[in-house]
């Protein structure tokens, strides 16, 4: 089990260093292939509340990743190049003014996809509830840096949460390619039993199989929700790296997440690996 390709998403243009610095790290970590995702959107058309019949188009988005493609594509090439990696550059001019719909239909063929979250107060760029849809529709692991800071993968010491969920499963062995070159890692269950018992043997035993070492460890959520407690479990144990299903479901348009996966999206503060 390993990570042979790679879906780096540069749809964050101002966070296109800490992407690539990412990508870097996990195509040569992994000897993969890296394909990096540029995609243009489509303009956005708004009904006319007016009189006229003719609705109102915004172009602005489109022409933001027009205008910087060039930039993006060689900050891409010279990285890549640095480092040796097997990579290409994949762009596509979307008919939809979502990112997050483009990424969805290109992410399939790869094994992880890895993503910047968003700036909400930011006007152009991805929508704000870019993350949420891509890690709902992707059917592949999510790995998502966060909006501030050096973004760095590092995941020398990470935190797989635990619930005994289906989410929660596909996750951690999602996760087992990085997991295997972690040299601590925790399986955190928030709130334990009364009576102490410590779930998540039957897990570890499996990752074990997988030569990760695994140490269960009960966090005590002190109120918080679930999501708080993991990240700052993470946080105290020094973890680089935090390993969590996503809880959730899209009905129509819209995205419905459970407390602790909408925590950890709005504040996370180090890379969140998450699979649906």
């Amino acid at each position: 089990m390993a990570y042979k390709t790679i879906l780096l998403c540069l749809t964050e243009i101002d966070r296109v260093p800490q992407l690539l610095a990412a990508g870097r790290k996990l195509g040569a970590d992994h000897d993969a292939h890296v394909t990096g995702l540029y995609i243009i959107p489509g303009i956005q058309v708004y009904p006319n509340a007016g009189l006229a019949a003719v609705p109102d188009v915004y172009d602005g988005n489109r022409k933001h990743y027009i205008a910087h493609k060039a930039a993006v594509k060689s900050a891409f090439e010279d990285a890549m190049k640095h480092d040796g990696l097997s990579f290409s550059f994949q762009e596509v001019d979307a008919t939809t003014p979502l990112l997050s719909s483009s990424v969805v239909e290109q992410c399939r063929s790869a094994d992880i996809v890895v993503i910047s979250a968003v700036n909400p107060d930011e006007s152009l760029g991805a929508e704000y509830d870019f993350v949420q849809r891509v890690v709902i529709a992707a059917g592949r692991p999510v790995l998502i840096l966060p909006r501030t800071g050096n973004a760095e993968v590092n995941y020398s010491e990470a935190i797989v949460g635990w619930d005994g969920g289906r989410e929660a499963a596909r996750a951690a062995f999602d996760a087992v390619p990085l997991l295997k070159k972690a040299k601590r890692v925790q399986l955190a269950r928030v709130d334990e039993a009364p009576r102490g018992q410590m779930g998540g043997a039957d897990i570890a035993e499996g990752l074990a199989r997988h030569k990760i070492k695994v140490e269960i460890l009960g966090v005590a959520s002190d109120g918080m929700n679930a999501g708080a407690t993991l990240l700052r479990a993470a946080n105290d144990q020094g973890a680089g790296l935090l390993v969590m299903g996503a809880y959730g479901h899209s009905r129509f348009a819209e995205f419905v997440f459970g407390g602790a996966t909408r925590h950890v999206i709005q504040h996370l503060d180090r890379p969140v690996l998450m699979s649906h």
